[in-house]
């Protein structure tokens, strides 16, 4: 993922993520990090993907991977993933503390 810069946070909802589906399904868990990663290349590419999240925080977007969602923002040089959650979760609370 070169050019795509991440938070602290960020890596830790990646970690937390792949642990609890290869808890149930360890070759899922991977492929859905495989995914996440291939996203974030395309975004990275095109950081005005996805949708708008400047009701929330300004400059943020979302994309959706499967049922997780990415919340990043566009930066010079790419992007910076900010957060990656569920998408049953409460993204307002979530941004809130991103570092």
């Amino acid at each position: 993922m070169s050019g795509v810069q991440r938070t602290r946070r960020a890596d830790l909802d990646l970690k937390q993520i792949w642990l609890y589906v290869a808890e149930r399904n360890y070759p899922a868990a991977d492929r859905l990090i495989d995914r996440m990663e291939k996203t974030l290349d395309l975004l990275h590419q095109n950081p005005l993907a996805g949708e708008s999240m400047e009701h929330l925080r300004p400059n943020t977007r979302q994309f959706t991977v499967g049922n997780y969602v990415l919340m990043f923002e566009p930066t010079p040089s790419g992007i910076r993933l900010l957060r990656v959650a569920h998408s049953s979760r409460r993204m307002d609370d979530l941004l809130q503390a991103d570092d």
